[in-house]
């Protein structure tokens, strides 16, 4: 139990690594929470005093993952008034409900817009994504025959309410929202926007026209420039969007982190020697990441136990490529902090070639170095330490074909 003084009302979130929920805490309220960490979302309840707008934002994020799941598979292919008419179904049904749980309990103005604006936001991201879609099947052409009402809901948008500055579909809303006005209008504007860059360029100075508030700004203009860092093929283009990017912002750690992953960035790509990290081998030993290299290529992911789905999959996808690709070795690095003993527990376990297992002597600093945001990352290396690809997807389509072409480059060679 915890008592919190002098708190704000408004929305929060709780975190049990990796997954994280947002929720309403109002004065006078009194909330127990009850999940299973296994399930998280699925077994979330709340009660108590301010417990029922909770189970009502719990219970409409559950339901919206269900019908995204719908929208991948058909409903985006279906025709602008039909997909419309469908979403203002599913959208009058939900508002239904949030006319029950008014009426049923004695919310605050502040809760009845964050309950209404949790199910809005949701229907008008429906909307940015299927133009998204579109417009990566077809270009621009694909989308120009959506009629003006279909974005009718722009004009009522606040890029602005602090009240929704945490809350999920909100953030999701501008996301697409700036990425799509950047995608239909950039290429008509001056010719600074009309180069490889000038998407971004575009996006970043159309947030900063049009957003105000610093929180909701410099989260827009951090995400923007980590997602373009992060696939940027050169450090021209990298420079000229981190430059720009710091001439707009105004939140000085962010600043100095994104100068720190443009730096690092540039010393992963290809043909350059990959930093010489310190890892920890199951027999508690310290060697340097170099000593790895015995194969013509080595395949480097990583994993932690706070995922265990991925975890599980990659190490037996890992398992069925070795086979495949003998000249290749794919080895396994744990990310968790101060984790040596249960990480031991597991891969024992889990019955893993310990020979192949390895984790960080200092995971925050070499996971920085090594640019690690997304879980399915693989780097390949030659023998030299040489970096090969810094950047692929363990699970992604592409990614056999990329170790035949290497191995078959890597025979040539020899």
């Amino acid at each position: 139990m915890h008592k919190i003084e002098n708190h704000d009302d408004g929305l929060y979130y709780f975190k049990h690594n990796p997954e994280n929920q947002i929720f309403i805490l109002e004065k006078g309220d009194s909330i127990l929470i009850r999940l299973n960490t296994l399930e998280f979302d699925e077994s979330l309840v709340f009660s108590g005093d301010g417990s029922e707008k909770n189970n009502f934002l719990i219970d409409l994020f559950l339901q919206n993952e269900i019908e995204r799941e719908q929208l991948r598979r058909t409903d985006f292919r279906f025709p602008p008034s039909y997909f419309k008419k469908k979403q203002d179904s599913l959208l009058n049904l939900k508002l239904i409900t949030y006319e029950k749980l008014v009426k049923r309990n004695n919310l605050s103005d502040l809760s009845k817009k964050l309950t209404q604006a949790s199910l809005i936001f949701d229907y008008y991201t429906r909307h940015e994504l299927y133009f998204n879609r579109r417009y990566e099947m077809g270009g621009l052409n694909a989308t120009r025959n959506l009629p003006t009402s279909f974005f009718s809901y722009r004009n009522k948008i606040n890029f602005n309410d602090d009240d929704l500055k945490i809350l999920y579909s909100y953030h999701r809303f501008l996301n697409y929202y700036f990425t799509n006005t950047s995608l239909s209008n950039y290429a008509n504007k001056l010719s600074k926007y009309n180069d490889q860059v000038g998407g971004t360029l575009y996006k970043l100075d159309l947030i900063d026209s049009m957003i105000k508030h610093p929180f909701i700004k410099n989260n827009l203009l951090r995400r923007f420039t980590t997602n373009f860092l992060l696939d940027s093929k050169n450090d021209f283009e990298s420079n000229k969007i981190l430059k720009h990017y710091l001439s707009i912002s105004s939140n000085k750690k962010s600043q100095i982190e994104l100068k720190k992953l443009a730096r690092f960035i540039s010393e992963l790509r290809p043909n350059k020697i990959i930093p010489n990290q310190e890892l920890i081998t199951s027999k508690g030993e310290t060697v340097k990441l170099s000593s790895l290299f015995k194969k013509p290529i080595t395949a480097l992911y990583f994993w932690s136990m706070e995922s265990k789905d991925h975890y599980v999959r990659a190490h037996k996808k890992t398992a069925r490529l070795s086979t495949i690709y003998p000249t290749i070795d794919f080895i396994a690095i744990n990310t968790d902090n101060e984790q040596t003993k249960n990480w031991l527990k597991t891969i024992k376990r889990h019955q893993y070639n310990l020979d192949y297992e390895y984790e960080f002597k200092y995971p925050k600093c070499s996971s920085e170095e090594l640019v690690i945001h997304y879980r399915n990352k693989v780097i390949l290396v030659d023998q030299e330490g040489k970096i090969i690809n810094p950047n692929t997807d363990l699970f992604a389509s592409l990614f056999e074909k990329q170790l035949m072409q290497y191995t078959q480059l890597a025979s040539l060679e020899n």
